[in-house]
Parts: structure tokens; C-alpha cells; sequence
């Protein structure tokens, strides 16, 4: 559980003060309902004893018990809205500070570690999970310590008038707030571990079945994939029945040993009465007291039975932040480069430790200022040079040069704004155009995004538009056409305004005119600029300083177009083939 937990407990630390307020609150408000329920019960019982006779009557003094009886009443009320109030409010914070540190941890892992896992899955941990972490305080902790204190309390208040009823009744309450928790939490240890796994597992499908609905229509596969997710619903569903039933179980447990408990306790106490020791009163008090007690191990059970399902959530969340990273980057640049230019030094590179290698001493040269054009066919390890370059991943063997200067002695936050990436694999958030384009430049000024706009010749269609920046594009920008959302991406590059460009496929999905006009743009954008381009489509390359062809991750050759087009090479052979 150390192992599970404890690093979680930990962050708990800081919301400390505001966890020992939510636990007294707790305390006051239990001690309170046992108090009312006691006092009532003698009340009650003094009242009817002292009615038995005029003299008692006369005498009986019912203006303090009925104050005290409104008292604990108002007491209980107001403690269990504060109780509620502040624990709730410091379950927030605690999953604000789990979020927060989880996504701390996260970030530093993208790309290269979470490729193992399914996007809904780690979507699934961030929220699911981290929510059952609130049991942790709001249902394991606070209750616990709010138990073994009133159990404190009672023990010392029932040893005033008999030890031995009150270590009769300590003995049942320990029962109920220790024994029946963890047996619960034995039995239903294995069930409550599968919760969280088959919980994942059910969004992991509904949301794969919705991404790909379209696909899984036209294929037929909308059926099969429909009873997937109904397994996956009844495995769920049968579990949370096994949990339901143990629940069940342990509550029935918990009432008949408060059951046996009274009944004990008032078996004592008649004794005590016959022997004249205790009156009647007080033995309604004290069978009252014992009885109401037993509200604060009530919920124990059900707590640590849920201890499982939040071990393994736990478990699943430090499964990644326990994760090291692929790269990590320095604080500050040492040195900062004084020039642009980018050498690929004898790189070679492969995803897994046992995989293929994806390139191979790849060596060459991008002077500042000069266009190069890296060309090959799918898979060739054109885009795994541009993961490299922005340090997604660490080269197996080799360097890569920036301005003189490794790429590993730059900073992060540097190395973002020497490098502006247009990616192959676009992505366009479900928010305005505005607010798109500010990912290059948080804060960048309206007429900033307007000539942006303008040179990658979009502005004329976002003024067409009723609501101009402030248009919503949807999810993944599917109110945008394949062209206008790769001149977007080109917009936030100008925002960018970094000394190198990556264009990685930057006409993929356009047609021939489309591809055409947007190479010129990108030519006119990227003047004096070091350009890297990837691309497996031999299109205005005649304009690219220098041409690198590659072919399953080597170089197999390179020159400008020309120099290529004269001698007897695989780039002649395919230009001919596509006259």
C-alpha cells in the first residue's frame, strides 16, 4: 500500500490544515449525533421515571436536558454542512494538486513514452483515476481517524460509570470499524483492482468506436464492435454486482454487531440496576450512547472495500509518472548559437531496443539560409529525422548540430523557438481560429494574426467568415478543407517566426494546383530562413538548394537537382517516371 499510496499521501501534505478541519468538523458532528441520541434517550427516560410521583415531578429540573438535547442538534447540523462544505473543498484541491503534478510528470514522457498506450486510456487515468484517488481523504482517512477518536471518547465517557460495559462496547465497535473493514477489503481485493481496469477498458472502446465510426459503417464492423462494447459493459457490470453484494454483506455485519453490542450492554447494565449501582436513566444513556456510535464505523466497510480499486488506480498513475523520460533538457543553453544552420553528424536511430534501426548514419549538411529537400519513399525515415531534430527522441548513436552546437546543450524552451515544425500530422484544436493561431504566440496581436493570415493567403477566407478569428473550426478542425487547415499550420509558423523551418509533407492531402500555389507561398515565406523539407512527392524541387534522397534510412544520394538529373540516379529515374 506504501507503494501504491504513499507517494499520494505525500501530495496530500500540503492541503494538511485544511484535511485536520475537515476531519474535526467530522469529529464534532458525530460526537454530536451521539450525544443527542443519548441525552434524548435519558431525557425521556428521568422524565417519565420523575413523573411517577408528585414530589419528583416537582423537582425534576427539564430546562437543562432540553437545552442540551437543542444543543447537540443545532451542533450536529451545522457540523455536518461545515463537514461537508470542507471536505468537499479539500477533495477539489487535492485532485486540482493530482492533475496538476500528474500532467507535470506527463509532459516531459510525450511523445516517445506514451506511444505504448491508447490516447482514451491516458485520458481515462487523468480523470477516472484520479478521482478515485478522492476516497483516499474523504472516505479512508478522515472517516478513520474520526472513528478511532470517538471510540476514544466513548470508551472514556462509558468508564465513568462501568469499565466493563465500556470495554464490552470498545470491543464491538472494534469489531465493526476494524475486523469487518478488513475482511471486506480482503474479499473484495481482487474485484475492486479489476474496477478500474475494466472501467478503462469500457471508455477505451466506446471512444475508439466513435473515432472510427465512419470506418467501422462502410466496413460492417459497427456490429462486432457493438458486442465489444457490451462485454466489456457486462464484465463491468459484474463486478460492480460483486462489490454491491459484499457491501451489502458488511453493512449487514456492522447492524448486528451494534445490535449484539446494545443488547450486551443493556444485559450489564441491568445488573448494575438490580444491584442499585445504575437507574434506569442512565442505562437508556448508556445503551443509546453505544447504539449511535456505531455511525462512525458505518462507513469503513465500504471504504477500505474501495481500497483495492484506489490502490490500483494509483498504481496505473505512478505506472507513468514512474516512467523516465526518452530526453530531458538543460535549464539554459550553453552556448546559445550565434548562426543557424543544421548538421545531421553520422545519425542513426531505432524506436525500440530490439528494432530495426529506423536511420542510419545519416550525414549531411543545411548551411543558414539554404533550402534542402530530404526525399524517399514511406517509410524511409524522412519524419523520424524531424522527431530527432525537435528532440521527441535522442539519436541511438551521432549528433545533430545546431549553429556548431549539439542540440542536447540547448534548452527547451530555445530549441521550440529556433525550430518552428510544420508537422505532417496536422492538429488543430476544437476552439476558434484565434485561439488556434496563438499556440505559436500566446498574446499576439489582432493585426499579428491578420498578416500571418495574409501571407499564407488565408485572410481572405476568414473574412468571408460572420465571425472572422472567433470562428469555431471543431474537432480536429473539421470545419476547415485539407488545404485551408496546412495554410493555418503555415500561419502559426509565420507567428512562430523562427531562423528554421521543418516542412514535413507540407502539400500531403492537396491536389496539384493546391500543392503548387502552396509551395510558392512557402518559398516566398521562408527567404533567408534555414529550411529543411520532407517530402516523398517530387514537386518544385528544382527551386531546393540541395536535394537528400534516402532510401530504408541511408543516404543512397544527394546533390541539387540538376547535378541529380545529369547522372545516371534513382532521383532521374523517378522524375522521368512521373513525366
Amino acid at each position: 500500500m506504501n507503494g501504491e499510496l504513499g507517494p499520494f499521501i505525500k501530495l496530500f501534505y500540503r492541503h494538511w490544515k485544511w484535511m485536520a478541519l475537515g476531519t474535526l468538523f467530522g469529529l464534532l458532528t458525530i460526537t454530536a449525533s451521539v450525544g443527542l441520541l443519548s441525552l434524548a434517550g435519558w431525557f425521556i427516560s428521568a422524565t417519565a421515571a420523575a413523573g411517577l410521583t408528585v414530589a419528583t415531578a416537582y423537582l425534576f429540573n427539564f430546562f437543562y436536558p432540553s437545552i442540551g438535547v437543542r444543543l447537540f442538534a443545532i451542533v450536529r447540523t451545522a457540523g455536518r454542512y461545515a463537514e461537508r462544505i470542507v471536505c468537499h473543498d479539500t477533495t477539489f484541491r487535492i485532485l486540482e494538486s493530482l492533475r496538476s503534478w500528474f500532467y507535470r510528470h506527463l509532459e516531459p514522457l510525450a511523445p516517445s513514452c506514451l506511444m505504448q498506450y491508447r490516447s482514451a486510456d491516458i485520458l481515462n487515468r487523468i480523470v477516472a483515476d484520479i478521482d478515485a484517488l478522492d476516497n483516499l481523504y474523504v472516505r479512508v482517512l478522515s472517516p478513520s481517524v474520526v472513528a478511532l477518536l470517538l471510540g476514544i471518547i466513548v470508551l472514556s465517557f462509558l468508564w465513568i460509570f462501568d469499565p466493563v460495559i465500556a470495554g464490552t462496547a470498545f470491543l464491538f465497535l472494534f469489531a465493526a470499524g476494524f475486523a469487518v473493514p478488513v475482511v471486506a477489503a480482503k474479499v473484495s481485493e481482487q474485484t475492486a483492482r479489476q474496477l478500474p481496469l475494466r472501467t478503462a477498458d469500457l471508455r477505451v472502446r466506446i471512444v475508439e468506436g466513435l473515432q472510427g465510426l465512419p470506418e467501422l459503417l462502410v466496413f460492417g464492423g459497427h456490429h462486432r464492435h457493438l458486442n465489444n462494447v457490451e462485454e466489456s459493459n457486462r464484465a463491468l457490470l459484474q463486478s460492480q454486482l460483486q462489490m454491491s453484494q459484499i457491501r451489502g454483506f458488511s453493512t449487514a455485519l456492522i447492524t448486528l454487531l451494534s445490535g449484539f453490542a446494545v443488547l450486551t450492554v443493556l444485559y450489564l447494565g441491568v445488573d448494575l440496576v438490580n444491584r442499585d449501582v445504575l437507574d434506569g436513566a442512565n442505562l437508556a444513556l448508556l445503551g443509546l450512547a453505544v447504539l449511535a456510535s456505531f455511525e462512525a464505523v458505518l462507513p469503513l466497510p465500504l471504504a477500505f472495500q474501495y481500497l483495492g480499486q484506489t490502490r490500483e488506480a494509483g498504481h496505473r498513475l505512478l505506472e507513468i509518472v514512474n516512467s523516465e523520460p526518452a530526453v530531458s533538457f538543460p535549464e539554459k543553453s550553453n552556448p546559445e548559437p550565434v548562426q543557424f544552420d543544421l548538421k545531421f553528424d553520422q545519425v542513426s536511430f531505432r524506436y525500440f531496443d530490439d528494432g530495426p534501426l529506423a536511420v542510419s548514419e545519416v550525414d549531411f549538411h543545411v548551411s543558414h539560409g539554404q533550402r534542402v529537400a530530404v526525399i524517399g519513399e514511406t517509410g524511409a525515415g524522412k519524419s523520424t529525422l524531424v522527431n530527432l531534430l525537435v528532440r521527441f527522441w535522442n539519436p541511438t548513436s551521432g549528433r545533430i548540430l545546431l549553429g556548431g552546437n549539439d542540440i542536447r546543450t540547448l534548452s527547451e524552451s530555445d530549441l521550440r523557438g529556433y525550430v518552428a515544425v510544420v508537422s505532417q500530422q496536422l492538429h488543430m484544436f476544437n476552439s476558434s481560429l484565434r485561439e488556434n493561431l496563438q499556440i505559436a504566440r500566446p498574446g499576439a496581436s489582432e493585426g499579428d494574426l491578420r498578416q500571418a493570415l495574409d501571407s499564407a493567403q488565408l485572410i481572405d477566407f476568414v473574412d468571408s467568415l460572420p465571425d472572422g478569428l472567433d470562428t469555431w473550426i471543431g474537432e480536429a478542425g473539421k470545419l476547415l478543407s485539407a488545404g485551408q487547415a496546412r495554410r493555418l499550420a503555415v500561419a502559426r509558423a509565420i507567428l512562430r517566426d523562427a531562423p528554421i523551418w521543418v516542412l514535413d509533407e507540407p502539400t500531403e492531402g492537396l491536389d496539384r494546383i493546391t500543392e503548387q500555389q502552396m509551395m510558392k507561398v512557402l518559398h516566398g515565406l521562408t527567404a533567408d530562413r534555414t529550411v529543411l523539407l520532407i517530402t516523398h512527392r517530387l514537386v518544385d524541387l528544382h527551386s531546393m538548394d540541395r536535394i537528400v534522397m534516402l532510401e530504408r534510412g541511408r543516404i543512397i544520394e544527394q546533390g541539387n537537382h540538376e547535378a541529380l538529373l545529369k547522372g545516371n540516379t534513382r532521383y532521374a529515374a523517378l522524375q522521368a517516371s512521373i513525366l
